[in-house]
């Protein structure tokens, strides 16, 4: 049986396309991740930096600039639930093949 299990793991292994473009997908979420996280910041230094001395036209640059901010931070979550689903799908592949080789062993005992 636990040649079987080796098999199966490298089954998996060599089906390359899958964990290929999972890992992409993994890379692509923790790059959007940092990269929201960075726009954030910077919005928010830039929207402290800036004063004209018109209350009108700074209130207005401000807030252009929090919905800057905003819109980083919500990429940042899309990021990290990306990353996460991707992460979790590869680790949770392998942990369920191992469950079905415990059953099928202990099953045959």
């Amino acid at each position: 049986m636990d040649d079987e299990f080796e098999n199966a793991i490298q089954k998996i292994k060599t089906k390359t396309s899958s964990n290929e473009r999972d890992r992409l997908y993994e890379l692509i979420g923790l790059l959007i991740l940092f990269g929201g996280a960075v726009l954030a910041l910077i919005s928010y230094f830039v929207a402290g930096s800036q004063n004209s001395g018109n209350v009108a036209i700074d209130n207005l640059e401000h807030n252009e600039h929090i919905i800057l901010a905003i819109f980083g931070v919500a990429l940042s979550v899309v990021g990290g639930f990306i990353y996460l689903r991707f992460s979790i799908g590869r680790f949770l592949r392998f942990w369920l093949l191992r469950q079905i080789h415990e059953n099928n062993k202990s099953a045959g005992n």
